[in-house]
């Protein structure tokens, strides 16, 4: 099984978009305060929808909300492929909520409820460190495939359209996974079962210390992550026209798509070594709070030195922030995932995994439009130093925190 969890990270990344979407908002003449509110609506969905979603996996069946989420994907890529506008850029980015919130939590619980049934739940971390650098491996082909793509079609429109090609199979990957993993609590479909159930781990979770910590971690961490990568893509582009690096083409498009297709592959391979020895960093660390204080502290140098490297107008130095930075995400997913799995019961696994990637959401959600507009406003520069000092107050309240998260 660990292979086919494996080729479902793999297919699942095979998003050739992924790399070049800000350049595509950028290109159809979106500012980004205009981007942040479509990131924001993005995550908004994502939270609503994430509502029922946990609890419908864990009671209808993981893999059959699998397949509903990869479907969702493949109807969003098709109306990215012929969007102009913000018009249509809103239901694409609804029925992309649909496959993240369908997504998000289910498939980590599919893979620990197999660990609980070989009797290897002790490898949780190395295994699902392992899965995940299959993910990353992914997005590295990916990157150099969705270049390929732009430079033929020479623009990146086209890179939404060919993604819809992996996600088929991934279909197929996962209608193979056992019948055991579509175990359903309820037969009866019902909205008011669903959120009786939503409702009662919610309960459950409120009550714990632990896990209201870690929910607080997961808000600010992801959230500042998951803000701060986008701005990635217009560095790359500033980059690639500082050098420009390619005499063979004559294009901005393909000499910005050779840029990223270097920096997102270079970053994707080393991201997957860094999911491959998570437990290896936790272990060094001496537990999970240590690990992530230590890791938002990181985090937070990186973001200076972004912030540094565009105010001096060396955009390599902020590049190269962020390829280290995308390791430390590989680090700290696995690990606060673990944690995750250790205070939830077998069935709200998915349930519990759901709150978990709602809490990113909910700080996509606030801080995507604010940086937006202080990047509009007064240049990426600041909008990076008002990340930073975000994270750094993470660090204080991760190190300073009391509670059984210092024992593993």
């Amino acid at each position: 099984m660990i292979w086919k969890f494996s080729l479902y990270g793999f297919l699942k990344n095979l998003r050739f978009f992924e790399p070049f979407i800000i350049l595509f908002f950028l290109e159809i003449g979106l500012s980004y305060f205009e981007i942040g509110l479509l990131i924001s609506f993005r995550s908004v969905c994502i939270n609503i929808i994430e509502i029922p979603s946990g609890a419908s996996a864990d009671l209808y069946g993981r893999r059959n909300t699998m397949v509903i989420s990869l479907i969702s994907y493949i109807v969003s890529f098709a109306i990215f492929t012929f969007s102009n506008s913000m018009f249509l850029l809103f239901p694409a980015m609804f029925f992309f909520s649909i496959g993240e919130a369908f997504r998000t939590g289910t498939h980590k619980a599919m893979i620990f409820d197999w660990l609980k049934t070989e009797g290897r739940l002790k490898d949780k971390i190395k295994v699902y460190g392992y899965t995940r650098s299959w993910s990353q491996i992914g997005s590295a082909i990916s990157v150099i495939v969705g270049a390929l793509i732009v430079i033929y079609y020479n623009g990146y429109r086209w890179v939404f359209l060919f993604s819809i090609i992996p996600y088929l199979f991934g279909v197929w990957n996962l209608a193979t996974y056992p019948d055991y993993l579509n175990e359903k609590a309820s037969d009866r479909i019902s909205l008011k079962i669903v959120f009786i159930h939503l409702f009662t781990v919610m309960k459950k979770s409120l009550k714990k210390y632990d896990l209201r910590k870690l929910i607080i971690q997961n808000t600010v961490y992801d959230g500042v992550f998951e803000v701060s990568k986008t701005y990635l893509q217009p560095l790359l582009k500033s980059q690639a026209a500082a050098l420009t690096i390619i005499a063979f083409f004559s294009t901005a498009e393909a000499n910005t798509a050779i840029m990223v297709g270097i920096v997102y592959f270079a970053l994707h391979i080393i991201s997957a070594f860094g999911a491959r020895n998570a437990h290896l960093f936790l272990k060094i660390s001496g537990n999970e709070q240590r690990a992530g204080g230590y890791i938002s502290i990181i985090a937070s140098v990186l973001l200076l030195t972004a912030c540094f490297g565009v105010f001096i107008e060396q955009y390599i130095v902020s590049i190269a922030a962020f390829v280290i930075y995308y390791v430390l995400q590989n680090l700290w997913t696995p690990i606060i995932v673990s944690r995750y799995d250790d205070l939830s019961d077998k069935h709200d696994q998915a349930t519990i995994l759901s709150i978990e990637s709602q809490t990113e959401a909910v700080g996509v959600m606030i801080l995507a439009p604010i940086v937006g507009l202080i990047a509009d406003k007064f240049g990426l520069e600041y909008m990076f130093a008002v990340l930073s000092l975000i994270m750094i107050c993470l660090s204080v309240y991760i190190l300073k925190s009391k509670g059984s998260l210092s024992n593993i």
